[in-house]
């Protein structure tokens, strides 16, 4: 007997477009972003003042959007993060060259857009989504997010290097930043539909409380560890491609092979994560860590083509897994006293901490290096290669006592406490 084939709610769907829209726009932009300051200061610094200001200001920002989602409503939350991204483009359009040259002003309103669009996002995933949901879901959302990756970088790519050298200076980047403008306010008004409930305090005290149960905490620090990686190859990796060609088109096509992988490796672990979820991680942690043997090599184009196609495989077979893991123990915590949201951003702030730490390393790395010798920043990329590894070996512990297949189908059981898989799933409903 085969089991019916599992579908998201409307809302989930909705939620899906408008984060298409949000990745297309992002997509177009964040990694030029990086190659914006770069061209403009020529040191790697601006870059990572830029990123720290941005995980500065993120947890300061949780809080912020926690409170507007209790006074308002989830939804508005993400359509502030939304719209504060296009205040963020609507400054470098304006101000233009001199945008390179403010780091920490663009840093701190992308942390302000980051910090209200995704806390608002992970909290209207668990309300959308039940634990059959989880993986369908971050599955298809990979997928919008790969093809989202195959469509804007090469676009991008090409207008930067065709409007530079038809009209000189940076024209092709304000061209860009103009169109993502346009997407972010498209998806402003998209996000209209989305409805939400209030949410109840953001108890942090009780939320830190819980970090020792185990299990729990187990997910989180794993979650950190991949932080510190995620902080760095952020903007790392197209920025050694940009450094190593010279060519904005280039680094565009170059990120258009790794959205297309990136897209089936997606679609892959979306269908079989359920399934194999445990194997699927180990695979994604080892394949990442196995591309990051390519940095042992010179810096040369084909070296990091190799590192980026083997990474945008493998990564996502880590990647829907564990946010599999985090949302299931989440569920486990989650009750009327202390809501989901509570612990999603006492997992962010760790997740940031770790991401800081990463880009920290990455500014001590970089006072060494010059544009001619990046050979230190190879060695970075491979130190950080492990931490997958590290997050893999966090929650190994728990795979078969607390997420294997028997658990989820009865209870977890946390520390010495226990919730009833229905107990853990109360939280706030979407309002009609």
């Amino acid at each position: 007997m085969h089991a019916k084939p599992f579908r998201l709610p409307a809302l989930a769907w909705w939620l899906l477009i408008v984060g298409a829209l949000f990745q297309l726009s992002i997509s177009l932009s964040n990694t030029f972003v990086s190659i914006f300051l770069f061209k403009v200061d020529r040191s790697f610094s601006a870059i990572a003042w830029y990123h720290l200001l941005i995980f500065a200001t993120l947890p300061v920002t949780f809080v912020l959007a926690a409170a507007v989602a209790r006074r308002t409503s989830t939804a508005m939350s993400l359509r502030i993060g939304i719209a504060l991204y296009a205040i963020f483009f609507a400054v470098a359009l304006m101000v233009g060259e001199e945008a390179a040259h403010m780091p920490e002003l663009l840093g701190v309103l992308t942390g302000l857009a980051e910090g209200f669009y995704w806390l608002a996002f992970d909290v209207l995933s668990v309300e959308y989504t039940d634990r059959e949901g989880h993986e369908p879901f971050f599955g298809l959302f990979g997928v919008l997010t790969s093809v989202a990756n195959v469509i804007a970088p090469p676009v991008a790519g090409a207008l930067i290097s065709r409007e530079d050298a038809y009209f000189g200076g940076l024209t092709g980047y304000h061209v860009v930043f103009g169109i993502s403008f346009a997407l972010f306010v498209v998806a402003t008004l998209v996000s209209l539909r989305l409805k939400s409930a209030r949410l109840g305090a953001l108890r942090l005290r009780e939320g830190f409380r819980a970090l020792a149960q185990r299990p729990w905490r187990r997910v989180v620090l794993g979650s950190a560890a991949y932080g510190v990686r995620e902080g760095v190859f952020m903007f790392l990796l197209g920025l050694l491609f940009y450094i190593v060609t010279g060519s904005e088109m280039k680094l565009g096509e170059f990120l258009l092979l790794q959205g297309a992988l990136s897209f089936l490796a997606f679609y892959a672990a979306g269908r079989w994560s359920g399934r194999f979820r445990w194997r699927l991680f180990l695979v994604g942690a080892v394949g990442i860590f196995l591309a990051s043997v390519a940095f042992l090599w010179p810096m040369t184009a084909v070296m990091l083509i190799v590192y980026g196609a083997l990474a945008a495989a493998a990564f996502p077979l880590f990647l829907v897994p564990l946010q599999g893991y985090v949302f299931d123990a989440m569920h486990t915590l989650a009750d009327d006293d202390v809501p989901s949201i509570t612990h999603i951003v006492v997992r962010e702030w760790l997740e940031n901490a770790g991401r800081i730490l990463g880009v920290l390393a990455y500014f001590v790395v970089g006072s060494f290096e010059t544009a001619r010798h990046v050979g230190g920043f190879g060695w970075l990329a491979f130190a950080l290669g492990f931490m997958p590894l590290l997050t893999v070996a966090l929650i190994q512990p728990l795979e078969s006592r607390i997420f294997g297949p028997r658990s989820r189908h009865h209870q977890f059981r946390l520390g010495e406490n226990e919730e009833s898989h229905t107990s853990a799933k109360r939280r706030a409903r979407p309002t009609p």
